[in-house]
């Protein structure tokens, strides 16, 4: 359980590390004035202070900063028109005139703000994300906080032109996979059982980004191949029945033999690690 919360802890920040650094680079679109926090236990008094702060920046003022559910959290204040986009690292989103608050979910989910109106999007295409946007917005409702003129439209950017998109899936599928294979060297084939890690992150995550135009840019791109989106849900779909196919093996190499607590303890850590990813 330590490992897990701690591998939660190192995705948070390493998410909010891409992020900070998509934004202190150069935003796109819009450009206002980013103040970034960090870790928001450490920084109480100044977010206190900032939701209090009367912003007369032209185009607005964003303050950021994340905490020990989300990679990261946004006080935006647009003082432009009604409807205008900001560069918020991973995607751009539309905003109304004045105070909004959005706070992104490691599982590629955002929950805006504003007043008493709130929206959720899913910005990953996974498919629990989908649901879970669905079920908040169907709990805004229900508690009479949704609909209005919120929309929270937004646009993702491209996973290779943004390294908070493009970074964390290389880390989520090479780093297991790297994993794994020394594991079944070192401890024998049942060790494979481990690769139901990616039959679990292909309904979190989007399938797409994690097993085909992410970490397969590479290769496309030496071959001067552009997949269309069939054929890249289908290559997608063929990778992760691939693992789980595998998987299924180390599990009937495991009923072969007798494997020891250790290695059990091992696999089930890979399984239940992409929750503790996603939430």
């Amino acid at each position: 359980m330590a490992g897990l919360c701690a591998s939660h802890l190192l995705n948070l920040y390493f998410q909010w590390a891409l992020i900070r650094r998509d934004l202190a680079q150069k935003p796109v679109f819009q450009s206002p004035e980013y103040t970034f926090l960090d870790f928001a236990p450490f920084h109480r008094r100044e977010i206190e202070a900032a939701r209090r702060l009367p912003n007369a920046a032209p185009a607005g003022r964003i303050f950021s900063y994340f905490d020990l559910i989300h990679p990261a959290v946004f006080m935006v204040w647009n003082n432009g028109s009604d409807g205008d986009f900001f560069d918020l690292g991973p995607v751009l989103a539309a905003f109304p005139t004045g105070a909004s608050r959005v706070t992104f979910s490691p599982g590629s989910v955002f929950l805006m703000r504003h007043e008493k109106e709130m929206v959720a999007r899913n910005f990953g295409g996974s498919i629990l994300g989908s649901g879970w946007a669905r079920f908040l917005n169907a709990k805004n409702v229900a508690l009479k906080k949704g609909g209005g003129r919120l929309s929270g439209s937004f646009i993702e950017k491209p996973a290779h032109g943004s390294l908070s998109i493009r970074i964390p899936y290389l880390a989520y599928f090479y780093i297991p996979l790297a994993v794994i294979i020394v594991m079944i060297i070192i401890s024998g084939a049942a060790m494979a059982a481990a690769f139901f890690y990616y039959a679990v992150m292909f309904f979190l995550f989007d399938f797409q980004k994690l097993f085909v135009t992410v970490p397969l840019a590479w290769l496309f791109n030496a071959l001067g191949i552009d997949l269309p989106d069939l054929w890249v849900n289908v290559l997608a779909v063929t990778v992760a029945l691939l693992f789980l196919a595998a998987s299924v093996f180390g599990l009937w190499r495991w009923k072969e033999r007798d494997m020891p607590s250790n290695s059990k303890w091992i696999v089930c850590f890979f399984i239940l690690l992409p929750f503790f990813l996603f939430f």
